[in-house]
């Protein structure tokens, strides 16, 4: 739908307001737009920016959502557009969460139109493992942002070393309210059962996490909160029953915790980083936010399906929350065995409780709008959580930004 605008229904003139620019509607039906919803669902002045949309058009947050698109668009037409888009609506401070080239231009027009500090918040990579992003808009995104925040570790380092812009750490947070303070164990036999929460968005991580718990034994209940529309074509509700994954409908976040909160694990499908990995840039540097969420919440240990190297693992290692195996029947069998074990679980368990409390929301939107101001974190909350690492990537090696002139060719970018 390029060319197009869309406002709410009820949107009205936001004076001063807040721009969060992303690539879909905010919706909690994926995981960005579940973030943003928790971040700043509760701030006032705020006017959403998208570029594509995925769900009907229909956007969770805001005083005023607007679709902007711009199909090879010069620059001038793009600042153009973006004005009359805009409105009467007026800006004092914007952030992006890039994922299409549209996304970064219609943040670098909001900032030098309205002359207002930007954040950039990097959640999944569109430039480094693949070229969603062309590095000279990239670059441009980077070089005028004021504050730069990476959702992993590894995302921080690898941007910052190909782009020489220090970048900031602030993982996937929780809803405090749904934070216990106390242990959560079930209070029954572990089985072999347990669940998935969230998209797959790997058509071959689907195939592989299927022939994986076929003839192990293991049960697993699936709740998709994109109901499913992302499943390989050869691949539907009855053929996920007969490998014994059962399709769940979404679950709102009270019964959802309530239902994690009486599983003794999770498994979290993710990058096997290989030939044939459909969606390796999505799980070599993004951490997944259900990852933080069913930890934090609940306590259940997660079992990492794919390679060791991505985000997700290197993280569950990292607090001891739970393992990692390949696509591999008996090796799965033989990790869901182990995370049953009661003396195991309750140690997991127990390093979850430990770390829960670091991933609360509570101020999260104070902290990105005064680091803004700052230009740097107003304290190391984040950092203490996400330490700087090394990504792993074998033989994958960055490649410096490229050196086009950010001007030159922006019409002719799709």
């Amino acid at each position: 739908m390029s060319d197009a605008r869309r406002r709410a229904p009820a949107g009205r003139i936001v004076q001063q307001g807040d721009v969060i620019v992303s690539h879909v509607e905010v919706s909690d039906r994926h995981g960005v737009g579940k973030l943003l919803q928790m971040m700043f669902q509760h701030e006032p002045n705020i006017i959403t920016v998208r570029s594509l949309d995925l769900y009907e058009g229909q956007n969770e947050l805001g005083d005023d959502n607007i679709l902007i698109a711009h199909s090879n668009k010069s620059r001038e037409s793009v600042f153009a557009h973006v004005l009359s888009c805009m409105g009467d609506h007026t800006v004092r401070r914007a952030l992006c969460i890039p994922y299409y080239p549209d996304d970064v231009r219609n943040a670098l027009a909001i900032r030098d139109i309205y002359g207002v500090p930007l954040c950039t918040y990097i959640m999944d990579d569109q430039n480094v493992c693949t070229n969603g992003i062309p590095d000279d808009l990239m670059a441009e995104l980077l070089d005028r942002s004021r504050l730069i925040l990476g959702i992993s570790s590894e995302m921080c380092t690898i941007y910052s070393r190909k782009y020489n812009r220090k970048i900031w750490p602030m993982p996937p947070l929780v809803p405090g309210r749904l934070i216990p303070s106390h242990l959560i164990v079930p209070n029954y036999t572990p089985l072999m059962r347990g669940v998935i929460v969230g998209n797959i968005y790997g058509q071959k991580w689907v195939q592989m996490l299927r022939a994986a718990v076929r003839g192990s034994g293991v049960k697993l209940s699936w709740y998709n909160n994109g109901e499913f529309r992302w499943l390989p074509c050869d691949c539907d509700k009855d053929s996920l029953n007969e490998d014994s994954i059962v399709p769940c409908m979404p679950l709102k976040d009270d019964p959802l915790v309530a239902m994690l909160r009486n599983e003794w694990f999770a498994v979290l499908p993710s990058g096997f980083l290989s030939a044939g990995d459909d969606a390796h840039f999505l799980a070599q540097l993004s951490l997944p936010s259900r990852l933080t969420y069913m930890l934090a919440t609940s306590h259940i240990p997660v079992l990492v399906l794919g390679s060791e190297n991505t985000a997700a693992a290197r993280f569950v290692h990292q607090y001891g929350v739970g393992t990692v195996v390949p696509y591999e029947t008996q090796r799965f069998a033989d990790a869901v065995k182990y995370m049953i074990r009661q003396d195991v679980n309750l140690a997991m368990r127990r390093k979850a409780l430990a770390m829960a409390a670091r991933f609360t929301d509570v101020g999260a939107a104070e902290w990105i709008w005064e680091s803004l101001k700052n230009g740097a974190p107003i304290d190391q909350r984040y950092t203490d959580v996400l330490p700087e690492r090394e990504p792993e990537f074998g033989s994958f090696r960055v490649q410096p930004a490229g050196n086009a002139h950010v001007d030159s060719d922006l019409k002719n970018r799709g």
